[in-house]
């Protein structure tokens, strides 16, 4: 299983991400919000690791399959734990009290489980979906 040579779109990610962090500081705490950026800020950072150490690297389909799972694995666990994370930031900004009640802290951590076998299928299905345009070849 080849991995791709470059993530399409990684500039771009980067730059939504700044101007969503400027965005997200400046406005009062909501539940999706947060949890979106959480989801961005996690795409980002394993996005740079997945460039720095995986790009163009060559594995056995079952050892590709396996990274993709784990990927998609840290991608949904990870999105719960930095918004947990950026929910304690963004009380810690505003000086006015708690932005976020304890049942919306609870609800994001018990979703831990969901995210995460949701994100380690995403990964095996992207895996695939690299196996399959690996065995085809590249389109032109």
């Amino acid at each position: 299983m080849q991995m791709p040579v470059r993530i399409p779109g990684f500039k771009w990610l980067v730059l939504f991400w700044a101007i969503t962090a400027v965005l997200w500081s400046l406005l009062e705490g909501d539940p999706q919000r947060v949890l979106f950026f959480g989801f961005l800020t996690t795409l980002l950072g394993l996005a740079y690791l997945f460039q720095r150490f995986m790009i163009g690297r060559t594995f056995s389909v079952t050892g590709g399959l396996f990274i993709m799972a784990l990927w998609g694995l840290a991608l949904g666990a990870g999105t719960v734990l930095m918004t947990l994370f950026l929910m304690a930031v963004k009380t810690g900004l505003h000086a006015h009290g708690p932005e976020f009640s304890l049942a919306q802290i609870g609800g994001v951590w018990q979703h831990l489980p969901l995210w995460s076998l949701a994100g380690a299928l995403a990964g095996l299905g992207i895996g695939l979906l690299l196996v399959a345009r690996t065995k085809r070849g590249p389109r032109p």
